[in-house]
Parts: C-alpha cells; structure tokens; sequence
C-alpha cells in the first residue's frame, strides 16, 4: 500500500496567519483533500473493469457507485462548512447525477410473487415455461413440476440473505480461480442453511409426493435465465418425496458453482438479473447424479466492459477542463468525475481566499508563472522562496528555495521538451486553483491541473525522518487503448528509476523512500521532465507506441538533459 500524502502535517492549520481561517474550515479542507483522492480511486476501479481485465459481478459496479456518491456528497458537506451561502444549493448539483448513475447501475430484482408452484401442462405453465420441455428433451414424457424464479428469489427474501450473498459476490474476480471457489462455496453453504415457512414446506411436499406416487423417486434439473437464453447449469438426482426440501436447496446452490458463476458474469448480469428455475419429474431408479458444473463456457468480460461502457459517462468521463483557461461552473458538470474536480477545485479556491490573494512578503500566497504555459499558486510555508520574491506577488523559478521543487521545476521547464501551447505571457492570468504548490525548503507538495490530466508529486527530504518521493497520476483524455499504452509507458520509466508503482485504469501511483538525498533529486528533475514529455506529447502520439518503445525514448531525452540541462 503506497504512503498517504504528507501534506497536512506541513501544511498544518498552525502555518495560516492567525485569525485567518476558522479551524472548522481548515479541517473541511483536509477532509476534502483526502476524500478527493478516494474518490480518485474509485474512479479508477471504474476505468480498470472496463478495461477488461477482469471478470466480476455487477453488484461490484453498484457498489463502487454508491461508495462514489456517497464520497462526492461528503465533499459537498464539506464546502457548504467553508462557505454556508455560497455552497447552499451545492447538494442539487450531486442529486441528479447521482440519480442517473444509481438507474443506470442498479437493477430490478426478479419478482418475489407467487406462483411458486406449477405444472408445466397448466395453462401459465404453458404460457411461461414452455422452454423447459426443450431442455429436458424428449426422454421426459411424464408430469413435470416447475419451481418458479419467484420462489428462490421468496427464499432470499425470507431469510433475509440479499446483503450478505452480495457482500460474497463483490468480491468475485472470475480470474482468481481459488478465491472463486471459495466464494462460490462460502455462497452455497449460506444457501443450504436457508429454509421456508411452514406452509411452503407443506406444498412442496404434497407436490412431491403427488408427483412421485409409490416410492419412486424425484429428478431435479436445474435452469439459469430463461426462455431461449436459459441454461441448464446443475443436476440432482435419486431424490425421495420426503427429501424434497433438502434436495431443492441444493439444486438452487448450484447457481453459486464456479461454473454458473462464469455463465452469469459472463453475460454481465448481476444475481437477481439471472433467474433460476427448478424442474423436477418423477423417476422409477435412484440416479444419485450430482451435478453442478454443466456449463463448460470460458469466463469473459466482454458483456460486462460492453454494459459499464453504457454507463461509464456519466462516471469517469471528464467534460470539464479542456482549456487550461476554462472557467469551472456547476452547470458545466456531466459526470461524478466533473463533480469531484469542482469540488476539490471550489475548496481549493476557499483556502487560497482564507491565505489571501497573491501579494509582497514572504508569506502567503504567490504566483509563480513558467517560461512553459503553467501557472502555480505558491504556498510558502518558510524557507520555500529567496528574499528576493519578497518584493514581487509573480515569481519565477530563480525565486524557489525549496530543494525539491526546484528540482523538480528543472525537469518541467527542460528547453528539449516542445510544449504546443504559446510562452507563458498567452497563459491565463488566473490559473486554475487546481494548480498549487505548497513548499518549505525541505518539503513541497505541488499538484498540476494541465488541461484533463492531473499530476501530483511531494517530496520530503528533511533531516531526521524518512525521505520519500511520491508520485500519482489521474488521465482524463483519450481512448481506453491509449490510456493504457500512456499508462504502461509511465510505470516502466519509473520503475526504471526505482520508484514502487501501482496502477489500475488510468491511475498512477509511485513512491522511492530511504534513498539519499541526491538520488531523491534525480528523481523529481525526472518526475517534472515526465510530467512536460507526457503532457506535450499528448495521449494520441503516446497511444501509438508500445510500453517499451516510450520508456526509450524517455530515457534518451532524460539522459541527454541530465548531461546538457541547457
């Protein structure tokens, strides 16, 4: 697990002027900072599924939408403690959102009405389970009793198995087979320990003896889905009348085998999308068949990336940022990834009103303009700027003290990167608050909104305690082929200088710590030249090269600067 950021232990309400924020404010802001990087996360987990490399049950998707709207709302909660009037109405732009994106990933349980009971030469049997008869064959002439979807689906409700069956089932990843059958086991076991109410009991049992007269016995054949679609997914066989039950709940636990599990998850539907059916007939021999893995399909997420593609808009896409100028308003948001960039950038914007605008003295806000089209907002927390930019509310890079921001400014503003965009006197005279930098001479946080792409990368390299370089990364353009290509271009070049790397969708995450100082140097000169090549570049041209194809061309423009910074 990658290091949480240190920023507020330097950043601390301590190093505000005092008077100048409330301390309930200044805790709003933390608490909107790290719930802005959870979200993150979750917007990744998004973006890695529907990338397709893994298999798993829709209830996850749900899942993963609700713990997003949930985040998004504490941030809200959060702004409306920095500015009660201004943020009144923030809560009616979560709401909507958060309504399309509950419809479009929750779903409609099977129906818990009766029948529960019926032969399939009765009228409704006809009309609803016709299908059966084409998947028992020809070979079973006789009577057939059908346990409809209604009835397993009364059996969850009744004994109140919903929560806990969903809790097993987001853990499911088809890819990690043991973990597979243990859920799957874990599943069948709450099943069996389930039972139905008396009088249920009493049907069933007059049905099965009806059915099955004179000590023959019972066959049960159990169905997935329904109508052309269903598949017979488990077997139970030699079943006296007086066993019915015991038998039925083991029919129905076939629905959780490894293999009735990739027939559903392949199709993309979650639990209750997924109807089970039991038809029972009568036999005159115990066949003792036990059954349950007769689907032999392989796992394949192409159904489940084709159903989140349907809803993924109004999730992780990014509307907002298009223009390193745009200014960020409500009405621009279309998606939770909108929201979460305007409520970090509103708080943001809150905290830098509370430091002051950018003014003389070493304290407070500054702005530093680049010879690049970047503009970032300096927080000095002492030691981070020269005497020099006492004078100036605009600074350059001659006035950073910081040791690490320097460093990494080395790297952002190399002459051999070609930045598309004009000198920084065509930058907007207002940057985005998204872009700030907080610094002392041994620390520096500094976060880059660069159109949709956000980079983000701390340094402490104090005496006395661990140094450490943390990097992270969240894309906001381009295709999932070329989010993926950029993404594996990234992780090689760091791992390559020595950094621990995780990703997932198009989310980065790196930290080197215990290292000398010297080499910590190195590291951010390489974070700011990555940060510039990746953001010049652009996701198209990055896109069209292989992992390895970009992690040398890096190294080459890298090991030239490092020779010739000039």
């Amino acid at each position: 697990m990658m290091r949480q950021s240190g920023l507020f232990s330097h950043w601390s309400f301590e190093s505000f002027a005092p008077g100048s924020i409330p301390r309930p404010k200044y805790n709003a802001f933390c608490r909107i900072h790290r719930q802005t990087s959870t979200c993150l996360e979750l917007l990744a987990h998004f973006e890695d599924l529907s990338m397709g490399g893994a298999v798993v049950d829709w209830c996850r998707i749900s899942g993963l939408a609700n713990q997003l709207c949930t985040g998004i709302r504490d941030l809200v909660d959060q702004l409306q403690v920095m500015n009660p009037v201004e943020f009144m109405d923030a809560h009616d732009w979560v709401a909507k959102l958060s309504f399309y994106t509950r419809l479009s990933t929750e779903h409609a349980a099977t129906s818990a009405n009766p029948p529960y009971l019926l032969t399939l030469d009765s009228p409704e049997g006809k009309a609803s389970f016709s299908w059966i008869s084409k998947g028992l064959g020809p070979l079973v002439p006789g009577p057939v009793l059908v346990l409809t979807p209604s009835l397993f689906q009364y059996f969850i409700e009744a004994n109140d198995m919903r929560h806990n069956l969903d809790e097993l089932l987001r853990q499911l990843d088809l890819m990690d087979e043991p973990a597979t059958e243990d859920l799957g086991k874990r599943a069948r076991e709450l099943i069996r320990g389930g039972s139905l109410p008396h009088r249920l009991l009493t049907e069933m049992e007059i049905a099965a003896v009806e059915l099955a007269p004179g000590g023959r016995f019972l066959e049960l054949r159990v169905f997935a889905g329904s109508g052309d679609d269903a598949v017979m997914i488990g077997k139970v066989g030699g079943v006296r009348p007086t066993e019915f039950l015991e038998a039925w709940l083991e029919a129905t636990a076939c629905k959780f085998s490894p293999s009735a599990l990739a027939l559903r998850l392949s199709k993309g539907l979650a639990d209750e999308e997924h109807p089970l059916t039991v038809a029972v007939f009568p036999a005159d021999t115990a066949s003792k068949e036990r059954n349950c893995a007769l689907w032999e399909g392989v796992p394949d997420s192409a159904a489940l990336v084709a159903r989140l593609d349907q809803v993924l808009p109004r999730i992780t896409r990014l509307h907002v940022f298009k223009d390193q100028g745009e200014a960020l308003r409500p009405e621009h948001c279309r998606s939770l990834h909108d929201l979460i960039c305007l409520c970090m950038e509103r708080g943001l914007a809150q905290i830098f009103a509370f430091a002051g605008e950018p003014a003389r003295g070493l304290a407070g806000i500054k702005q530093l303009r680049l010879e690049i089209p970047v503009v970032i907002n300096i927080f000095n927390l002492g030691g981070g700027l020269f005497p020099s930019a006492a004078e100036r509310a605009v600074i350059s890079t001659e006035d950073v003290r910081s040791i690490p921001a320097w460093s990494l400014l080395l790297g952002l503003v190399c002459p051999a990167v070609s930045w598309s965009a004009a000198r920084h006197e065509e930058t907007p005279s207002v940057p985005h608050y998204s872009s700030y930098a907080v610094l002392s001479q041994f620390f520096m946080h500094c976060t880059l909104r660069l159109e949709q792409n956000l980079y983000v990368a701390e340094c402490s390299c104090e005496d006395g305690v661990e140094k450490y370089v943390r990097f992270r990364f969240k894309g906001g353009t381009g295709t999932r082929a070329q989010r993926r290509s950029r993404l594996g271009i990234m992780r090689l070049i760091l791992e390559r200088e020595g950094f621990t790397v995780s990703s997932h969708g198009d989310y980065l995450q790196a930290l080197r710590s215990g290292e000398e100082d010297v080499l910590l140097q190195r590291n951010l000169v390489c974070l700011g030249l990555l940060t510039a090549w990746v953001q010049s570049s652009g996701v198209e041209v990055l896109g069209g090269m292989s992992p390895e194809q970009g992690r040398d061309l890096f190294r080459e423009l890298f090991t030239d600067f490092l020779f010739d910074p000039s």
